[in-house]
């Protein structure tokens, strides 16, 4: 009897994860950025400033080409741009909230210069740490970059400014747990039964 109970109980289990409602949670796919800044005294400061200062959308977990994140500016004959990728095997960027406070990967992010045929590239990026609103969904964060060798070597701080809506996805419960607690219970009732009606017999 007890052997029966404890079948019928797994059983049930196994209904009810059949049924159960779906758990939300919660998620992040982008930041929107509403402004930054950068204090470096080194080559391209001020462009750097400018191209910073705008408005734009960071995708996380996925890299972003050169005007997907924030729109390059276009001065003399010189483009300057933002972007991230992970050529020189950087991760793409993520995003981390707990409670009123935010972090996000930004080591695949790049400042870049073109002209004509000629491109060059600086990886700006680092963990940037900051501060998360959790009613007005606001943030603010920061983060230090050390540049070497020649007219860009230095220490620069950027910052970056946006809103960080969080989203919910549903997490399905595995059917295969479910499968396997409902076949569990057919093949423990049937054991159950095959007794029985063994002793049944008998008597």
């Amino acid at each position: 009897m007890k052997r029966f109970v404890l079948f019928l109980a797994i059983g049930l289990t196994g209904i009810a994860l059949s049924v159960v409602e779906p758990v939300h949670a919660a998620m992040m796919s982008q930041l929107e950025l509403t402004g930054g800044a950068v204090n470096y005294d080194g080559k391209y400061h001020a462009m750097m400033d400018r191209v910073l200062g705008q408005e734009g959308t960071l995708k996380l977990g996925q890299f972003q080409a050169i005007g997907e994140l924030i729109p390059s500016i276009d001065k003399a004959c010189e483009t300057y741009s933002l972007f991230t990728s992970g050529f020189s095997g950087e991760a793409a960027p993520t995003a981390t909230i707990s409670g009123s406070s935010i972090s996000i990967d930004l080591s695949s992010l790049f400042f870049g210069v073109s002209r004509g045929d000629s491109y060059k590239t600086w990886n700006i990026g680092e963990l940037a740490t900051g501060q998360y609103n959790p009613e007005t969904k606001e943030f603010t964060v920061s983060w230090d970059h050390v540049f070497d060798g020649g007219k860009h070597e230095g220490l620069a701080t950027f910052f970056l400014k946006g809103i960080a809506e969080m989203g919910t996805q549903p997490v399905a419960i595995p059917a295969s747990l479910v499968l396997y607690a409902t076949g569990l219970f057919g093949v423990g009732s049937l054991t159950w039964w095959r007794k029985r009606m063994s002793v049944l017999a008998a008597a």
